[in-house]
């Protein structure tokens, strides 16, 4: 084999791994998910590491008391994150490609998602959904704030 063509070949590797890098970093450091929950009251964005950008609550959000607005932030955030989690995962095909490695980390984004979601004791103990155990019993907030929306003072 020609040693210069060998050496031509190498480069020629070299730079487009160097070039896939680079897309895949500029990939990564712009996902963002962002999520809103199914009533619309509260929306979320999120970094690709995770890291929470913002929450954007509407009116609507002080309509539901602490203990359902609280879960519903949570739940947000899961479903911003969830959806980050596969960006860079998308981020990282055109570097990793469809090996073992690329297995590894779509299995360990799959193991992160999961660890996000609620327990199922969790859920059960509510009926299912969220907040929903003390929906039943409003504390002393959430009363007041009832009051204060129908135009009662104290």
């Amino acid at each position: 084999m020609d040693p210069y063509q060998y050496l031509a070949d190498f480069e020629s590797k070299a730079n487009q791994m160097q070039e896939q890098l680079e897309q895949s970093q500029e990939a990564f450091s712009n996902a963002r998910g962002e999520a809103s929950s199914s009533d619309g009251s509260v929306t979320v964005t999120v970094a690709g590491g995770g890291g929470i950008e913002s929450i954007d609550l509407t009116a609507r959000s002080l309509e539901l008391g602490h203990t359902k607005l609280a879960s519903t932030i949570m739940e947000t955030i899961r479903q911003a994150q969830s959806q980050a989690a596969r960006q860079v995962e998308e981020s990282m095909k055109p570097l990793l490609g469809d090996g073992e490695a690329m297995n590894f980390l779509s299995e360990q984004v799959e193991a992160s998602i999961a660890r996000m979601q609620p327990d199922d004791e969790d859920s059960a103990a509510s009926g299912g959904r969220p907040g929903s155990a003390d929906e039943a019993e409003p504390d002393e907030y959430d009363e007041w704030q009832q009051r204060r929306r129908r135009g009662g003072t104290s």
